[in-house]
């Protein structure tokens, strides 16, 4: 057995006992008498939707990375790439962290041609966007919880919280990536500090390119990013009627991002058990009762998660044939232009 492949084994053997772990603790306080009624009570039907979820936010993150990978005069990946890409994208992050997903993004930009720096700002940029959007979104959510609109129970400093700091952090970056200070901070320096705020600066103004940027690469980056979160979502709310739990949009979207934020944490194997331990707290969040929450966050990372380990494990051979399509990207960007008769 390869080290690779090995290393993944290892990396999911140790998600899957904390996970193990989680759940027996969290089983406890709900009391397992209530987790095996509904257990035996589930309705699978429903994890067919979950599977469907998924998949819409997998097509939906493929066409918001090859926008975002082509935004501003960079590498126009074939499709079928780009979904290998992402489908070992979303394994490493399953089998490792939040930065493994975003290194293999990172490699395939600079297999393609991209410099290093604008390679970083090109992923940054990406995850930028796509989180700015479901921060949208949640505010919305808080808005709709806080007149008493969506059901639930949310206590209102969540949605308060969520309605301070996403201004702020939106101000943040319009500020700092402002016409006026885009070339003071990324310019080139020898600082380690001052070089990683350039590259994050870099990627805010990809962002707001994408203002300016052709229709079809600003539809297909946000639209997919759109599609990705209602795939995620849909895939949620699933999970929970799977297990005889019905709850509103508004506080659905609230508790889920409020759990889904520890996800971007570099969390060793994916986050397991700290994750699912979150994400049961978010559906708790959004009104759903113990027992049904951690069996809806059970089944709600099994189709986000641990399918995508698996697939992680298949991913593996054929990564050499990826690299070589990447580098036939790099091989043609490289190429002059043809002189025209």
């Amino acid at each position: 057995m390869s080290p690779e492949r090995r290393r993944v084994l290892v990396a999911v053997g140790v998600g899957v006992a904390a996970t193990v772990v989680v759940v027996v603790l969290i089983g406890q306080a709900a009391h397992y008498a209530d987790v095996l009624t509904r257990l035996r009570a589930a309705q699978p039907g429903w994890l067919v939707l979950c599977a469907a979820g998924e998949v819409v936010a997998y097509a939906g993150f493929v066409a918001s990375y090859q926008a975002m990978a082509e935004l501003d005069g960079g590498p126009r990946l074939p499709y079928l790439t780009v979904v290998r890409v992402v489908g070992l994208s979303f394994g490493a992050f399953s089998v490792a962290t939040a930065i493994g997903g975003l290194s293999v993004d990172f490699w395939a930009l600079r297999e393609a041609g991209e410099p290093p720096n604008m390679a970083s700002a090109r992923v940054i940029a990406l995850e930028t966007m796509r989180w700015a959007l479901l921060s949208l979104a949640t505010c919305a959510a808080a808005i709709v919880v806080l007149l008493g609109a969506g059901g639930g129970q949310v206590p209102w400093e969540v949605p308060v919280a969520w309605l301070v700091i996403t201004p702020a952090c939106f101000a943040g970056g319009l500020w700092i990536s402002g016409a006026r200070r885009q070339a003071r901070f990324t310019r080139s320096t020898g600082s380690r500090v001052l070089g990683a705020l350039g590259v994050a600066v870099r990627a805010l103004v990809l962002v707001r390119k994408l203002v300016h940027a052709p229709m079809r690469l600003a539809v297909r980056a946000c639209g997919g990013a759109a599609l990705f979160w209602s795939g995620e979502l849909l895939c949620a709310w699933a999970a929970l009627r799977a297990f005889g739990v019905t709850v509103a949009v508004a506080p659905l979207v609230l508790g889920y991002t409020t759990g889904y934020v520890s996800m971007g944490l570099p969390l060793p194997a994916g986050g397991s058990g700290s994750v699912d331990a979150a994400m049961t707290a978010g559906f708790v969040l959004a009104g759903a009762p113990l027992s049904g929450a951690l069996l809806g966050a059970i089944a709600f990372r099994l189709f986000s998660f641990w399918l995508p380990a698996v697939g992680a494990l298949l991913s593996l051979a054929t990564l050499r044939g990826l690299r070589a399509r990447l580098r036939a990207v790099a091989e043609r960007r490289s190429e002059p232009p043809m002189a025209l008769g």
